[in-house]
């Protein structure tokens, strides 16, 4: 009794099938790495809000400042306003390092709007020698204003993540990190 044909797939029709599924794959690719990058965007401003926690609770339960700043090497505060080499937090008296947090991914810009280089947590509330107004970190996708987040710290201490003004998002993403 003769076999019947084998019945499959073609050269040409598993090359269409590949061809097709590659296209689908380069367009889905970008929006996939976006969405990975909003994601380590988010992760990076939850790092650096409980950083300002901790070094915070610290400072009132040691009875003395702490000191929150960028720091590229994980021991010295950099004496930049480029957040995006990673941070440590510092006892303010001994100098003594309390933790330590790596550069972010590079496609993320952290950089502190103004001039201070570090943010000082005072252990008791004590506006007399605080310095005035809030101090604010704009954490973006580099290049993309709209993706901006605002970390606020205030006098007292407290830190809380809100939206960017148009002015603090464009100096957002317009700046490049060091960290490349």
């Amino acid at each position: 009794m003769p076999r019947p044909p084998c019945r499959g797939f073609t050269w040409l029709e598993l090359l269409m099938v590949l061809a097709i599924t590659g296209m689908l794959a380069a367009t889905a690719l970008p929006s996939l790495s976006d969405a990975i990058a909003r994601h380590r965007l988010r992760a990076a401003t939850t790092a650096l809000t409980n950083s300002l926690q901790h070094a915070r609770t610290a400072a009132i339960d040691r009875g003395q400042g702490t000191v929150v700043c960028p720091s590229a090497n994980g021991r010295a505060c950099s004496g930049q306003t480029d957040w995006g080499v990673g941070w440590i937090s510092r006892d303010g008296r001994t100098g003594d390092i309390l933790a330590v947090e790596d550069a972010l991914d590079p496609r993320l810009t952290a950089v502190a709007i103004g001039t201070r280089t570090e943010i000082a947590l005072r252990h008791a509330v004590d506006d007399r020698h605080a310095k005035p107004g809030n101090q604010t970190l704009a954490l973006c996708l580099r290049g993309k204003p709209a993706t901006t987040i605002t970390v606020v710290v205030a006098k007292n201490g407290h830190s809380h993540v809100e939206p960017a003004s148009a002015d603090v998002a464009r100096t957002c993403a317009a700046r490049h990190s060091r960290n490349r």
